[in-house]
């Protein structure tokens, strides 16, 4: 048992989890596993035994064994771990042909934190006309539902994204914020889908839980339950990386039918990189704290950013029960924070008096290459800073620089009704794969 090749695969439950409605017992049976393409090194045996302590009266010095907190099968106890699993894996897209991600261990990663919208157009329209940089006439229709969904196009040979804000306005389609000079003619646009955390009344959703097993060789692991914690994107080298940490509800050891570790699946798009692209802020402020009743159309302004992280972070309260082994029947998202930091290379007078006049901005961090299912951004529909950019960071013996440090505000600029924000649309937080 030296030999530590290890694999990491994830399945979508359709309960939380996967309690077997005869025996109250996790049933993985009904479970499709697939293998992630991600770091070996997070991937470990995880978990730690809940139980209760013995404090017990005593004549010595000695201690009693603890009693582990579980449930009983066939007049034995079952044994029980909680913890964290910790997967970290590039944004590969999908790639052309496969349209969703509902399969895709990507779509499974996202959902067990975010909500999801799938855009009406997944390969790509022609414009039929550019009436300017924020507005275009579509050939094919889109669905209102759309509203909210990131949208991007390759112009003068790079990557740039943006959202839709209005589906139909005599018949066009408005974005904010707008794209560059060059979005012109009849540009090409891929519609991306989009993970999102939900706002209004749909606060705390997300799609689904999750299932992994560990495979290696002589041992098997599963976690069930498993709901998204925090999500950390960072640069290796240019390629987005994601690390993603979920907290999981019961942990159990399969080492009796281990197999050895499973060859990943591979996605057959791009990895994102930090390459050819645009970091983007608004030059104006959206409608945030008051609803708006038109959808934005604002304009750019392209930072020259040498490095960022993103940081999402859901506050997770279980939903307490003494029904199952889980202890609960669910893992609600009572809380999320996002924190997007930015090394800004090349210091910007326009946004150096933001933090102390409350501006908020919408602010859309591409990536290169776009095409038919790839491409990839993060975008704060309005974002608010934390720092004071006017204090600049000489700290290093090269250049003047700028950290920005951006958090989600309420966002109300897109036109849309209530029923449309059960998707995207208005939402505080998005992160766009192409399809």
């Amino acid at each position: 048992m030296t030999v530590t090749h290890r694999s990491i695969s994830v399945a979508k439950e359709s309960s939380f989890g996967s309690l077997s409605s005869t025996t109250g017992l996790p049933d993985n049976s009904g479970l499709t596993y697939i293998s992630i393409p991600c770091e070996r090194d997070p991937i470990i045996i995880p978990g730690e035994v809940v139980a209760s302590e013995r404090n017990d009266a005593r004549d010595g010095s000695y201690f009693v064994p603890p009693e582990p907190d579980t449930v009983w099968s066939s007049g034995s106890r079952v044994r029980r771990r909680t913890g964290q699993v910790v997967v970290r894996v590039d944004l590969t897209t999908i790639g052309t042909g496969a349209d969703t991600y509902a399969s895709n261990y990507l779509g499974h990663l996202l959902g067990a934190g975010l909500k999801n919208q799938l855009p009406s157009i997944v390969d790509g329209d022609a414009a039929s006309a550019v009436t300017n940089v924020n507005t275009f006439t579509p050939t094919t229709g889109y669905a209102a539902a759309d509203v909210g969904c990131l949208i991007g196009a390759e112009l003068n040979g790079r990557a740039e994204y943006s959202a839709i804000t209005d589906n139909d306005v005599g018949g066009d389609v408005t974005v904010s914020p707008a794209f560059s000079s060059g979005f012109t003619g009849t540009p090409t646009l891929y519609s991306l889908a989009t993970w999102y955390v939900p706002s209004r009344s749909a606060t705390g959703t997300k799609d689904h839980s999750l299932s992994f097993r560990i495979d290696g060789v002589n041992y098997r692991s599963y976690a069930y339950g498993c709901v998204l914690e925090s999500l950390a994107i960072s640069l290796d080298n240019g390629r987005l990386m994601g690390e993603f940490t979920y907290q999981a509800a019961l942990i159990q050891d399969d080492h009796g039918n281990a197999s050895g570790p499973i060859e990943p699946t591979y996605n057959a798009g791009s990895p994102p990189f930090f390459r050819g692209s645009y970091v983007v802020v608004s030059d104006g402020s959206p409608a945030s704290l008051s609803n708006g009743t038109v959808g934005e159309t604002q304009g750019r302004i392209a930072l020259d950013v040498e490095d960022f992280t993103v940081t999402l972070t859901n506050t997770l309260t279980p939903l307490g029960h003494s029904n199952s082994i889980l202890a609960m029947s669910g893992m609600d998202i009572s809380d999320v924070s996002v924190e997007v930091s930015l090394t800004v290379s090349t210091v910007n007078t326009t946004i150096a008096d933001d933090y102390f006049n409350r501006t908020v901005r919408q602010l859309v961090i591409g990536t290169g290459p776009i095409a038919d299912g790839k491409g990839c951004a993060i975008m704060l529909p309005a974002a608010q800073l934390t720092n004071d950019p006017s204090v600049y960071d000489v700290s290093g013996n090269d250049i003047v620089r700028q950290q920005l440090t951006y958090q989600q505000s309420r966002y109300a600029g897109d036109f849309t009704t209530a029923s449309y924000e059960s998707n995207a649309g208005n939402s505080p937080f998005r992160l766009g794969l192409g399809v």
